[in-house]
């Protein structure tokens, strides 16, 4: 496609459709967009003379390689090689003085980004800009129909239920029985925002002697968007990071939900008294007084909820338990106590098998004015969101095959796989690896996403 040679369009292509209305207009937008934040934010610790690409411009093409599903640093200067002009103007591209065609940055420009770019400034930048709008208080939605399935599916696992003469039910044999009555929606949505916080470890970056690359990042529930993300020293632990991670954050009533490993008394008064927020931690054998203390309440008088489905390939019952903390318990602002048990059948040779089942304490700053049973136990399922976010850059986007692993490099590329889904999940895109390749086929696609504004 030719290069657009009027001055509103050269206008148009360098800085989008959203762009050329603001700079027409002299208007401004309350919220930036992408690209905007992008120019604005970056700082180039390059000299000017010799510099051909900006750094926003750099970092704009690799959100978009990214967006079509490449992994590497070399599949994105590829594709960009055979991008048209109007795309690599939109990105920012370099314009050669001569010929006027904009030129793509190369494999080796793009691979030197990651010892250009303070990594910390990026994660800051992207943090501030989808932080607050991401956790706005979602609303509540009503219970959806159950989803459609083929009658042999559906019959196959539905038979498996069963109703006693009382009118009690069990979804699967070896899941416990329970009255109808306290069976809730298994998609309910609490009223409260929520923030998982979770590690992992980019596997082979750590190849050829090379340091461990530990990422940790915190992700919104009920959107999926990533919201901050740091390293992990090698000489320190996922505890440490804690604080530093979350510190930057609006966590005013966000309810905070971890792993076993967070579950430390200084985590628990700095939320709630510095960060305002609320904490829902686990409590497992590593901490034997605190376990014990919450094992031994009369789990077994009280009040059910739960929730059962037939989804993915399984069937899942879960039920909670709720008991007022104990009040000299040496936990800081502990309000409930809770009790999780989760029940799994699934299918395996063409036979229905409990696969698991598994009982987990936990300790919550949240009181009944702020979170009931249902709300409780959506939370806890909400905090594996986090594991959907690794099992994407695993799958789609190759994160623990790649052997990245000078300086900031893998870091880099994980928060802007990151920044990618959580683009994404702002269109309401579902299918991730379809969306992928959508955008390899029709590069333009990648260019609406810098003109997104969170909220």
């Amino acid at each position: 496609m030719p290069v657009p040679s009027s001055l509103i369009e050269d206008v148009r292509c360098r800085l989008g459709a959203a762009g050329v209305s603001e700079a027409v207009t002299g208007g401004s937008s309350a919220v930036a967009s992408l690209r905007e934040v992008l120019a604005a934010r970056l700082s180039d610790p390059r000299k000017r003379r010799g510099v051909r690409h900006g750094l926003a411009s750099l970092v704009s093409v690799l959100i978009a390689g990214v967006a079509c599903g490449y992994a590497s640093v070399q599949a994105i200067a590829d594709a960009a090689a055979g991008w048209d002009g109007l795309v690599l103007a939109a990105h920012g591209t370099r314009r050669h003085p001569v010929t006027g065609a904009f030129d793509p940055p190369s494999a080796a420009t793009l691979g030197r980004l990651g010892a250009l770019v303070d990594v910390d400034e990026l994660e800051s930048v992207f943090s501030e800009w989808i932080a607050g709008p991401a956790l706005a208080a979602p609303v509540r939605r009503e219970p959806k129909p159950p989803a459609r399935r083929t009658r042999r599916r559906a019959s196959a696992a539905l038979a498996l239920g069963e109703v006693r003469s009382d009118g009690w039910v069990r979804a699967a044999p070896g899941h416990p029985w329970l009255d109808p009555a306290v069976l809730g929606d298994p998609g309910h949505r609490p009223g409260v925002a929520a923030v998982a916080v979770d590690g992992k470890e980019r596997k082979l970056a750590k190849a050829g002697g090379a340091a461990k690359v530990h990422l940790l990042g915190a992700l919104v529930h009920h959107n999926g968007a990533v919201i901050a993300q740091t390293r992990v020293d090698r000489k320190a632990n996922e505890i440490t990071h804690f604080k530093p991670l979350l510190d930057r954050l609006p966590l005013d009533g966000v309810a905070v939900t971890t792993d076993a490993m967070q579950t430390t008394r200084e985590h628990a008064r700095w939320l709630v008294q510095d960060k305002h927020a609320h904490y829902l931690f686990p409590v497992l054998g590593n901490q034997p007084g605190l376990y014990a203390r919450l094992d031994a309440l009369p789990w077994a008088s009280t009040a059910v909820a739960a929730t059962t489905e037939i989804t993915r390939g399984r069937i899942e019952t879960r039920t909670i338990r709720v008991l007022p903390a104990p009040p000299d318990l040496d936990f800081p602002h502990a309000r409930q106590a809770i009790l999780i048990e989760r029940y799994v059948t699934i299918k395996k040779k063409r036979r229905w098998v409990m696969r698991n089942c598994e009982a987990v304490l936990y300790l919550t700053s949240l009181d009944t004015t702020h979170a009931n049973p249902a709300d409780l136990l959506a939370l806890i399922r909400g905090h594996w969101s986090v594991e959907h976010l690794h099992w994407l850059r695993d799958v789609i986007w190759d994160e623990d095959k790649s052997t990245l692993r000078t300086g900031n490099a893998p870091q880099v590329m994980s928060t802007l796989t990151n920044l990618v889904i959580t683009l994404f999940r702002l269109q309401e895109v579902t299918k991730i690896k379809a969306e992928t390749r959508r955008n390899a086929q029709n590069p333009h696609r990648t260019v609406q996403l810098l003109d997104l504004r969170p909220g």
